[in-house]
């Protein structure tokens, strides 16, 4: 992917991206790194795994997200606005990425990964090498110190604490297991758990 285009592409999402759920920016950022960091090690094109990782959160500066963000862990990807967050940003991704002249093949894939992004068996099942490894970009960013971070400013303090916490590991832990097909993704995953100190 070319910089320039790149630089384009995040001067439109940054606005966008600090609109949305706190810490998403900086969500986006690392899960760009984790991308890059699995496309030097898996099969994947960078042209739809970048761009789809910089654009697939910026439906959440569209939608009233305080269902997502009063909910349980175990409820917060089942909210209305969770569905919604996926459905707009795949709108608002063919529309930026149709003003910036980008390749229209490339384009429609990742509109459709993001159209469901948070549905990893969903993705799984398109057999996309690309797909997979943007859903896995994403889902790594649930396990390292700044992903905690993350969950106590936009759940509110003491969120990973107490019956919530439990619950909050349980549901990584079982993520542990089915967010991630390539050996690159299940291994980082697992080491910045660790590092994280979610698990012994």
């Amino acid at each position: 992917m070319e910089k320039i285009f790149e630089n384009r592409l995040k001067d439109i999402v940054t606005s966008l991206l600090e609109k949305g759920r706190d810490g998403d920016w900086d969500h986006v950022r690392r899960a760009v790194d984790y991308g890059r960091y699995l496309l030097y090690r898996e099969a994947g094109d960078p042209d739809i795994v970048i761009p789809a990782l910089y654009l697939h959160d910026v439906g959440w500066s569209q939608v009233d997200f305080r269902d997502f963000t009063h909910a349980s862990p175990a409820r917060a990807e089942h909210t209305e606005s969770e569905h919604q967050h996926m459905k707009l940003g795949a709108l608002m991704a063919e529309k930026i990425l149709r003003e910036l002249d980008y390749d229209p093949e490339k384009s429609q894939t990742i509109v459709s990964v993001i159209a469901i992004h948070d549905i990893p068996e969903k993705i799984f099942a398109m057999k996309n090498p690309s797909a997979t490894l943007i859903v896995e970009a994403d889902r790594l960013d649930r396990f390292g110190t700044e992903s905690i971070e993350r969950f106590e400013a936009m759940f509110g303090q003491g969120y990973t604490e107490g019956e919530k916490g439990r619950e909050w590991t349980a549901y990584l832990r079982q993520g542990l297991e089915s967010w991630f097909v390539t050996e690159t993704g299940k291994t980082l995953a697992r080491d910045l758990a660790k590092k994280s100190g979610l698990f012994d």
